[in-house]
């Protein structure tokens, strides 16, 4: 049941903080679009349906990051 909740969030979180950092949506999903891979090439998943939810969470994280305008916001340095 862990397995199932980590992929629901972990994805998501990923790209909203990734995209915080380098600023970029795309540079946010891409990364966490290959870190999913490569942990799908590893053969960590134990079935298809975690990495359905890992592609939800992923889709769900750019879409937050992309309504929330996360990777446009500036440091208010003063």
């Amino acid at each position: 049941m862990i397995w199932y909740m980590l992929a629901a969030f972990f994805p998501c979180v990923l790209v909203v903080i990734f995209s915080a950092i380098t600023r970029s949506k795309w540079v946010g999903t891409l990364i966490t679009l290959i870190l999913i891979g490569a942990s799908v090439y590893k053969e960590f998943f134990h079935n298809e349906w975690i990495i359905f939810l890992d592609v939800v969470s992923l889709l769900a994280g750019y879409i937050i990051v992309d309504q929330l305008q996360i990777h446009k916001q500036q440091d208010n340095e003063g």
